[in-house]
C-alpha cells in the first residue's frame, strides 16, 4: 500500500546543486527572468555565453510500507513524476509568446535547452492505520537513485520529439549532479546536452544517461568544437597545424586513445581549477576581487583549453635556468571559441627583469595593449594575460604555482597606432 504526495516541496536540493556548481554564476535573477525575451514560469534560467538553459524541477516524496516497494513500483512512480514535468513543460511552452521569444532567440543566435530534473524520495515504515500521519512525519526519507535511458521514454513517458528545439530533456537529481561534476564548464555541459538531445530526437538507443555521458566523453563529438576552432585559427595562419592528437581522438575507431586523452584532460582541468580557485580566493581576501566578467569568461571555457594551459605550466619543469631567471612568454588560444587569446607570462626570478612579477603586474595593461596591436588580423574579442608565479617550496623539492589574471577586450586600432606599438615592442626587445 502506498500514498503519494504530488506537491512540490521547497527546492532546497536544487538550490544546493546550483550553488555547488558553476551554474550559480549564470543563474538569472527574478527581475531578469521576467523579461519578455525569456520563457516564463520555469524554476531556474541560466544564460551562458553560448546557450540559454531552462530548468524545471519536481521533488516528490512517496510514502509506502517497506513491503510495498519493488522495482516495478519505483518505475510506476518515476513515470508519474516525469509525466508531471512533461505536462508542465508543454503548458509553459505553449503559454509563452513564442513569436517574441523566437525573435529574440534568432537575434542572439543561441541554442536553448529545456531540462527537467526529478528527485524521488521514499518514506517507509510499517505503520498502524490509526496513527498514519504521525508515523510518516517521524520517518526519515530515503533518496532513490535511478536513471531513465531511451527505453523509458519509448515505453513509459512519450516525449514530444516533433520540434527538436522544444524537447524536454529529463534527468534524475543524482544523475544531473554527476553530469555537472564530470562536465565542469558551461560549454562542455551544453555540448553534452546537444549530444543527448540528438540521441533522443534521432531515436537512438542508450541504456541510461551515465552510459551516454561516458560515450560522449570518448566520442568524436566531444572534440569537434576544438577542431572547428583550430580550423579557423589555421585559416588565419595563427597556428601551424591542427593538433594531431585531436584528429586522432576524433576518429571513430580510436576509443581507447580518446578515453586516455579524456582522463588526461579531466586531470588537468582539476589542476586548473585548484589554481584558479586559489586566485579567486586570494583576490577576494586582499579586498580586490577578480571582476565577475573575467570570472564568467574564464569559467565559460572548455576543459580542453584548461588542459592546454596546464600543459604549458607543467612544461616549466623542463625549461632552462636562464629562461627561468629572465622570465619567458607562451601563447595559447581558446579551443572553445574563436577570438580568445591567452598570453602566459612566466615570471622572472630576477626582480630587475622586465618580466618580474612586480613589473608585469604594474604594466599588464601596456602588455595587453601591445598584444592587441599584434592581434589585428583578425582582431581578438578577448585577451587575457595569465601571470604564472612558480615558487620553490622551502621544506620540499616540490614547487608551488600561483596565478594572476588580467583581461582586456580586443579592439581595432588604426595603422599609425599599430606602428607605434610595433616600435615600442622592438625597443622593449632590445632592452
Amino acid at each position: 500500500m502506498h500514498t503519494m504526495d504530488n506537491q512540490q516541496v521547497t527546492p532546497s536540493i536544487w538550490q544546493q546543486m546550483i550553488q555547488q556548481s558553476f551554474l550559480s554564476l549564470y543563474d538569472l535573477s527574478e527581475n531578469k527572468i521576467t523579461s519578455p525575451e525569456y520563457f516564463q514560469g520555469y524554476d531556474f534560467v541560466f544564460r551562458f555565453s553560448n546557450a540559454t538553459i531552462y530548468l524545471i524541477v519536481n521533488d516528490v516524496v512517496m510514502q509506502a510500507s517497506k513491503q510495498g516497494i519493488d522495482t516495478s513500483q519505483v518505475r510506476t512512480w518515476r513515470k508519474e513524476v516525469v509525466n508531471q514535468l512533461i505536462k508542465q513543460h508543454a503548458h509553459l511552452y505553449l503559454k509563452n509568446d513564442k513569436a517574441i521569444t523566437h525573435k529574440n532567440e534568432a537575434t542572439s543566435n543561441k541554442p536553448v535547452y529545456f531540462i527537467g530534473l526529478t528527485s524521488l524520495s521514499v518514506q517507509h515504515q510499517d505503520y498502524d492505520h490509526n496513527n498514519l500521519q504521525n508515523q510518516y512525519s517521524s520517518s526519515p526519507s530515503y533518496a532513490v537513485g535511478y536513471e531513465y535511458g531511451s527505453q523509458f521514454f519509448a515505453e513509459d513517458c512519450v516525449l514530444d520529439l516533433d520540434d527538436e528545439h522544444s524537447v524536454l530533456q529529463v534527468f534524475s537529481y543524482q544523475n544531473f549532479a554527476e553530469i555537472l561534476n564530470q562536465l565542469v564548464t558551461p560549454s562542455d555541459l551544453t555540448a553534452y546536452l546537444a549530444f543527448h538531445r540528438s540521441k533522443l530526437t534521432g531515436f537512438e538507443t542508450f541504456a541510461d544517461e551515465s552510459t551516454l555521458l561516458v560515450r560522449f566523453l570518448q566520442s568524436p563529438d566531444f572534440h569537434h568544437r576544438a577542431i572547428e576552432v583550430q580550423e579557423q585559427l589555421l585559416s588565419h595562419e595563427l597556428i601551424a597545424q591542427i593538433e594531431p592528437r585531436l584528429l586522432k581522438a576524433a576518429e571513430p575507431e580510436q576509443t581507447e586513445f580518446a578515453a586516455a586523452l579524456m582522463a588526461e584532460i579531466q586531470k588537468n582541468t582539476r589542476m586548473w581549477y585548484k589554481l584558479f580557485n586559489s586566485l579567486i580566493k586570494s583576490c577576494y581576501e586582499a579586498g580586490n576581487p577578480l571582476p565577475k566578467e573575467q570570472v564568467d569568461i574564464l569559467v565559460d571555457e572548455s576543459m580542453y583549453t584548461y588542459a592546454c594551459l596546464i600543459e604549458k605550466i607543467l612544461a616549466h619543469r623542463t625549461i632552462d635556468q636562464k629562461s627561468r631567471w629572465t622570465g619567458y612568454v607562451r601563447h595559447e588560444h581558446s579551443y572553445n571559441v574563436f577570438g580568445r587569446h591567452y598570453l602566459m607570462v612566466f615570471y622572472a626570478q630576477d626582480s630587475n627583469s622586465s618580466l618580474s612579477a612586480d613589473k608585469v603586474r604594474a604594466g599588464h595593461q601596456d602588455l595587453l595593449f601591445e598584444l592587441n596591436a599584434q592581434m589585428q588580423q583578425p582582431v581578438m574579442q578577448e585577451l587575457f594575460l595569465i601571470g604564472i608565479d612558480v615558487r620553490p617550496c622551502e621544506d620540499s623539492v616540490n614547487t608551488e604555482v600561483y596565478l594572476d589574471a588580467f583581461h582586456q577586450h580586443g579592439s581595432l586600432i588604426d595603422a599609425n597606432t599599430q606602428r607605434l606599438y610595433q616600435q615600442l615592442a622592438q625597443l622593449r626587445a632590445q632592452s
